[in-house]
């Protein structure tokens, strides 16, 4: 068995605790938030499933459900989100150094050499989160990092744990690992669980005793790396600088279909301009942009198009007004009139970080626009990160998604801050 000890700390339904947080009514009380343009359900309290009301399912299958049960709904607030998950991970960093921000509301932490005793420290980091962020975790403590995935698991579903489980020296972990499907083995989704279920695998323990030959033919070499994780023998080491990204991409459903190509071209602004602000907190430019335009693939009575198209910068970029530009450009040339559009997006790839990106002699010295975009962030991050925008993106537009039930951005917005009587 390896010696290196690994938590996860991952934040409990947490759009909803988000929710939660700044209106106190909500608790003990049946919350759901939806995806983008009010779509499916992606957070539920356990008031919500204990209604049977699944995640993913969409909003209007379970309308009875929710006025029958006067259940709380939420459309989704990414920016209220995203400030409360820097917070929690802030706090998380307070304990260690050694920490994997894994996604908004997950945090892989390294608890090698820490003395004492570690399930009273994870319930002191739980404890301390709760108070300085208003937001309940669960910690799952194991020694690699897939078990401690499968340790939240269960400090997630078993009360008795009080939010924290440790599988550390535990002498039955065998039967507790027989308990627990094999789907919800961290990196096994739905298509590769009904495959290891049909060659009978169907609980964690049955997948780690599996033989190796066997996992390597049905799981490949990744698969041969959770089984050595569930056996105690740490593969995947905390991963404390992201590798570079690949691509990044910003899509939206609208909220009503659109015809005029100047209404998707205002979205399309829109989105380039939030691709390019995150590469750029990343200090990434991009050599390729992206766009692609669809209709509704579902609707019968509509013809279907889909269409998509990138160029290559002469010179890598991370100016909005640049990427925008294009971006825009190549809206105009897979547009078609006579098409309602649904949806669309723009991705952007080919980064290098700043200073390594390949230069020629012609290559013009952009010091002033530099200027001008690091003076937009420090802007947009003060006063909210629509303060500034591009001219193209206009002030108003019918292709917004629908939020009719979105809260208030109390912690970034000065005024939606709450007052205190």
């Amino acid at each position: 068995m390896t010696n290196e000890v690994f938590a996860l700390i991952d934040c409990n339904a947490f759009y909803v605790s988000c929710e939660r947080v700044f209106n106190p009514k909500l608790n003990n009380k049946p919350v759901v938030a939806l995806s983008n343009n009010d779509g499916c359900i992606i957070a539920r309290s356990k008031e919500a499933k204990a209604l049977g009301i699944k995640m993913g399912v969409p909003l209007f299958k379970v309308k009875d459900i929710i006025r029958r049960e006067k259940v709380h709904v939420f459309s989704s607030n990414y920016t209220l989100y995203g400030d409360m998950s820097r917070r929690v991970m802030n706090t998380i960093a307070e304990f260690t150094n050694d920490i994997e921000v894994y996604s908004i509301d997950e945090a892989f932490i390294g608890l090698t050499g820490i003395p004492g005793d570690l399930l009273k420290y994870a319930h002191k980091i739980r404890k301390v989160i709760l108070q300085y962020t208003g937001i309940p975790v669960s910690i799952g403590i194991a020694n690699t990092k897939t078990l401690a995935k499968t340790a939240n698991h269960l400090a997630k579903d078993d009360e008795s744990f009080n939010g924290v489980c440790s599988l550390l020296n535990l002498k039955n972990i065998d039967a507790v690992l027989s308990c627990i499907e094999v789907g919800e083995v961290w990196g096994i989704g739905r298509q590769l669980s009904k495959k290891l279920n049909m060659h009978g695998i169907y609980n964690i323990k049955q997948l780690k005793d599996a033989e190796d030959s066997r996992i390597r033919k049905l799981m490949s070499i990744n698969g041969l790396k959770t089984v050595f994780e569930l056996r105690g023998t740490s593969c995947l080491p905390l991963e404390e600088v992201r590798t570079t990204r690949k691509s990044c991409c910003t899509s939206r459903s609208f909220g009503q279909s659109l015809k005029e190509l100047a209404d998707i071209q205002q979205a399309v602004s829109i989105f380039a301009r939030r691709a390019v602000e995150r590469i750029r907190k990343e200090q990434l430019l991009t050599s390729s942009v992206t766009v692609f335009l669809r209709t509704n693939p579902f609707d019968k009575k509509n013809k279907y198009y889909f269409n998509t198209t990138s160029i290559h910068l002469s010179k890598p970029s991370n100016d909005t007004i640049e990427v925008v530009k294009v971006a825009s450009n190549l809206t105009r040339k897979i547009f078609k009139t006579g098409y309602a559009y649904q949806k669309a997006g723009v991705l952007l790839s080919g980064f290098y970080p700043e200073g390594e990106e390949p230069v020629d002699l012609f290559s013009k010295n952009s010091t002033i626009r530099d200027e001008l975009m690091v003076a937009i962030d420090k802007i947009n991050l003060r006063h909210g990160g629509n303060t500034i925008k591009i001219a193209s993106e206009q002030l108003s537009g019918v292709w917004a998604q629908k939020k009719e039930n979105c809260s208030p951005n109390y912690t970034t917005n000065i005024d939606a801050v709450l007052n205190v009587d």
